[in-house]
């Protein structure tokens, strides 16, 4: 199995402890920090930081001097402007520039500027009317940020996880049940084995660069422990893995990273919104829409397409 997922590194470095104060070089350090974070693949990144470029412009213009200084009227006028062919954007183009403000603010606080986020009370119209709509590169990276890592077992990593292996189309309740032991290879997982659901067929999922990183990580720190191959990587609740008690568990941990990227009170986003990225993700990468269905387990085309949002027919 080839995988389609653009070379993504997996590192997050320290970032430089002396930051300048005007808008130019916050918006370059932010552009640093993604450029090292491990969140974006290459294409995203470049699309992004086109983005990030435009909305410091249109702050300059402005008389916006320091990201401290930057309001959630600002935020509006960026979001809403005309594109430059004079028309109104579409709602995707909102949402887009939405996400790479979102991603700046977060990334300035993580920098240690004294920001908010102007953006939280932003709502836009749903981007389908989908229940589940397919994320976004740029969404997709704005989550990773958001599921920060911790200890084995610990919270954050679990979410981190979680996540990591929806993104291998993985969805909730085969989460909860997979085990060390169903990764091909635990000190370099690219492979985990899918159990399957009453849904969707048992399968192979292949992790993102992120995503294996992630999983070698909680794989290193279990073992550290010294648990044995059986042992679960996310869930540690007291219901039956695969289960509704805990398939309920692993819908918290994706519906706490999407909540804590913003994306959670949209109407059209739902924890199979990542699966339904990393399947329009290949399906975008030209992989026909029948082996689509068979990587994301699905029984029909019908059922894959409507994961993908594609009006196939």
């Amino acid at each position: 199995m080839t995988s389609n997922d653009p070379r993504e590194p997996d590192t997050h470095h320290g970032l430089p402890g002396d930051l300048p104060g005007d808008l130019a070089g916050q918006v370059q350090a932010a552009l640093r920090a993604w450029a090292v974070g491990g969140e974006f693949s290459e294409q995203t990144l470049l699309r992004t930081t086109e983005t990030a470029h435009r909305f410091r412009k249109r702050l300059a213009a402005t008389g916006v001097r320091r990201a401290e200084d930057v309001t959630t009227a600002d935020c509006t006028g960026f979001i809403d402007a005309f594109t430059k062919h004079g028309t109104p954007p579409e709602v995707s183009t909102r949402h887009s520039r939405r996400v790479v403000v979102r991603m700046l603010f977060r990334t300035w606080r993580e920098l240690g500027i004294e920001v908010g986020d102007p953006t939280l009370d932003l709502h836009l119209p749903a981007r389908t009317s989908r229940a589940a709509r397919p994320l976004t590169d740029a969404e997709i990276a704005l989550c990773r940020a958001a599921a920060r890592l911790g200890q084995a077992g610990g919270t954050s990593l679990q979410r981190a996880v979680s996540w990591a292996l929806a993104e291998a189309t993985a969805v909730t309740s085969e989460i909860s049940a997979i085990r060390i032991c169903d990764l091909d290879d635990p000190d370099a997982p690219r492979f985990v084995e899918l159990p399957g659901t009453r849904r969707v067929d048992a399968r192979v999922g292949e992790l993102t660069d992120w995503g294996a990183a992630v999983v070698a990580r909680q794989v290193a720190l279990l073992r550290e422990r010294r648990l044995p191959a059986t042992t679960l990587l996310t869930y540690r609740g007291r219901g039956k893995p695969g289960q509704h008690v805990a398939q309920a568990a692993v819908c918290n941990a994706i519906g706490a990273v999407l909540d804590a990227a913003g994306l959670a009170v949209e109407d059209d986003v739902r924890p199979a919104s990542v699966r339904n990225w990393a399947g329009r993700r290949l399906y975008d990468a030209g992989m026909p829409l029948e082996r689509v269905a068979r990587r994301l387990g699905s029984r029909t085309l019908d059922a894959a397409a409507e994961d993908l949002a594609l009006d196939w027919r």
